[in-house]
């Protein structure tokens, strides 16, 4: 089957007009070069900050391959979830629901999705999937694994802002007092009933990020100039894992650094032409690619000779005025951008609470700050950023990215009755499957137990 977005029909743009009619001037959102530059974006976050270390613990090599294994797999992620959803727009609904035989659903009739019974009001497009491909069980597990990954992505930040503020000079010595007031200020502006505002800081975070590379590229170059580059060093460089543990290390970071196929859907509604998707998942997908070899591989070797990476990059910025002023940019962005992981997460514990975000204030605080606080404690005992991260990427992406949308498209198609590949592609879906089962247990039983180590 061929990967190519607008050659096959990975989805149906079922966005209508008033009259029921398709959409087909629709003029607003972003262009495929656009979307292209936003995924780059999406995965260019502080997990970026982990990457030599992956380099380190997976070799060079090995780093280098499994990058682009690892962006093609979770293309294919992206690809199964598009194709799962054209099933369910091409499938009799009573077929499928039939199957369920789990009360509360009511009664189905006609032959279209929209005339069964529909999933619960604001379940996302992902969780419309799950929905129909899993039912009720589905939905359900989908949404644990979800606000786990919300919960995990807010304890990684909470740990690397402790990261930036452990190594600063006016740190207290405690890893509970240097939180708290970056934790106040998280908790403060997550309880706003309106935190657009704070996406613009996106931008400046990536340009943070950015800037650190370059002032650790600089020191990199200021104490080894060229060396690392040269034959001889190179030759001692690690190439390959050491072990399993390495390898499974090296998984849930670079996993973790990826991470588009759980917001497919997100990405492609935001496109003015939806079709596009395929070319812009493949350009954004290879420029990640080619830029984490940048601040990978090229870190690692511009240090070679003089050090290791055994923990996030910050760990080789230099005592200087300009490191300083770059950590404290990056405390203050990890913090006004926090609460933008800390709203979804709250908003998706208010809804199973019953609580109107919008109508009770007092009910969003509490549960928002006391989001904040858990995260807050949780992350004082995280041995450090690059072992969390490596968790959840291993864990929570894994299962989110890789192992749910193949099972989703397999059930789909077997309660449907439809097949849109060839027997051949269909025998690669299930091997995906069960890689992405493996692998994903595998690793994370590897990474928990470092992570409790540590």
């Amino acid at each position: 089957m061929s990967n190519d977005g607008e050659s096959i029909p990975l989805l149906v743009d079922d966005r209508k007009n008033d009259d029921g009619s398709k959409d087909v001037t629709r003029s607003a959102g972003a262009s495929a070069v656009q979307t292209s530059i936003n995924i780059s974006k999406m995965c260019a976050g502080t997990g970026t900050l982990a990457l030599p270390f992956a380099a380190e613990q997976g070799g060079l090599a090995f780093h280098l391959i499994g990058l682009f294994l690892i962006a093609a797999w979770d293309y294919k992620g992206s690809e199964y979830l598009l194709r799962s959803h054209t099933l369910i727009q091409a499938t009799n609904n009573d077929q499928m629901l039939a199957e369920w035989k789990e009360p509360g659903y009511g009664n189905t009739s006609g032959s279209d999705l929209n005339k069964g019974h529909p999933p619960p009001d604001g379940t996302t497009m992902y969780g419309t999937v799950a929905w129909y491909a899993a039912g009720p069980t589905g939905l359900k597990a989908l949404d644990v694994l979800m606000l786990s990954l919300f919960l995990g992505l807010l304890i990684s930040y909470e740990v690397v802002m402790l990261s930036f503020i452990e190594d600063m000079p006016f740190t207290t010595g405690s890893r509970k007092a240097d939180l708290l007031v970056p934790s106040l200020l998280v908790a403060t502006l997550s309880c706003a009933p309106d935190v657009g505002f704070l996406s613009r800081f996106s931008v400046l975070g990536l340009l943070a990020l950015a800037l650190s590379f370059c002032v650790i590229a600089w020191q990199g170059f200021h104490d080894n100039g060229w060396e690392g580059f040269e034959s001889q060093s190179l030759s001692s460089v690690t190439l390959w894992p050491e072990s399993m543990a390495h390898a499974s290390s090296w998984f849930g970071v670079v996993v973790f650094g990826y991470g588009v196929a759980p917001f497919i859907f997100n990405i492609r509604d935001s496109m003015a032409e939806p079709e596009k998707i395929g070319t812009s998942l493949r350009i954004g997908l290879g420029i990640v690619y080619i830029g984490y070899i940048v601040i990978s591989n090229g870190i690692v070797i511009l240090f070679s000779p003089s050090y290791e990476f055994r923990g996030d990059v910050l760990q080789a910025m230099p005592g200087t005025r300009i490191a300083l002023f770059v950590r404290v940019l990056m405390t203050l962005v990890v913090a006004v951008t926090a609460p933008l992981i800390v709203v979804p997460c709250g908003e998706m514990i208010e809804g199973k609470l019953g609580i109107d975000s919008y109508s009770s204030a007092n009910g969003r605080v509490l549960v928002r700050v006391t989001l904040c606080t858990v995260c807050t404690f949780v992350a004082v005992f995280v041995p450090g950023f690059v072992r969390i991260v490596s968790f959840i990427g291993c864990f929570c992406v894994g299962v989110t990215g890789l192992v749910l949308p193949p099972l989703f498209c397999l059930l789909l198609e077997h309660k449907s009755g439809k097949c849109i590949v060839s027997p051949t592609s269909l025998s690669s879906d299930v091997f995906m499957l069960v890689l992405g089962v493996v692998t994903t247990i595998g690793t994370s039983a590897m990474t928990f137990e470092e992570l409790l180590r540590s």
